[in-house]
């Protein structure tokens, strides 16, 4: 949200300066520029901290399986290359396109190790045992089974006290 929040206010500060009288237009124009450098920081702060988590995650005993989830790490590398790209184009820095360069390198890793995976994936789901481990393949890691037994208590049936409260009724004692 925040590179995709700088995008869209470089380009309203773009199109203001096209629609509104002069001084106004112009102030959008700058006002894009003020809100744009201090979000990027911070979105570069984020984007740090996040693929430092991810990493981290991968490198532990259990790793990353990975699952069709895997393609939102594209929106938030995306929009941190749309915005660095309008920061860049607005303010003419050449530090911000050549971030902006290596960020789009990125976004292009990104994508083909995702869409590799996805294709290994299907393939996998396409053989006889449905890809489905065997006895010399791993079930599945200790996080996954927390999730998934977590998950059966939410689907667990519901009480007719549950049932209740979610309808908004009132118990009456008789």
């Amino acid at each position: 949200p925040l590179g995709q929040s700088v995008t869209a206010a470089s380009n309203l500060g773009q199109m203001a300066s096209r629609v509104l009288p002069a001084p106004y237009g112009t102030g959008a124009t700058a006002a894009a520029l003020l809100y744009g450098v201090p979000v990027w920081g911070f979105a570069m702060v984020w984007l740090v901290l996040a693929a430092a988590i991810t990493l981290r995650t991968a490198r532990t005993a259990g790793g990353l399986p990975f699952a069709l989830t895997w393609w939102s790490f594209t929106f938030p590398v995306g929009t941190c290359v749309t915005g660095t790209i309008a920061l860049a184009a607005r303010s003419q820095a050449t530090v911000l396109r050549d971030v902006s360069m290596v960020l789009y390198v990125l976004l292009v890793v990104v994508w083909l190790v995702v869409s590799l995976r996805t294709v290994l994936f299907v393939v996998r789901l396409g053989q006889p045992d449905g890809g489905r481990p065997g006895r010399d393949q791993p079930r599945s890691s200790a996080p996954t089974r927390l999730v998934a037994s977590s998950t059966a208590a939410v689907r667990a049936p519901a009480t007719s006290a549950a049932v209740s409260v979610r309808s908004g009724a009132r118990k009456r004692s008789v």
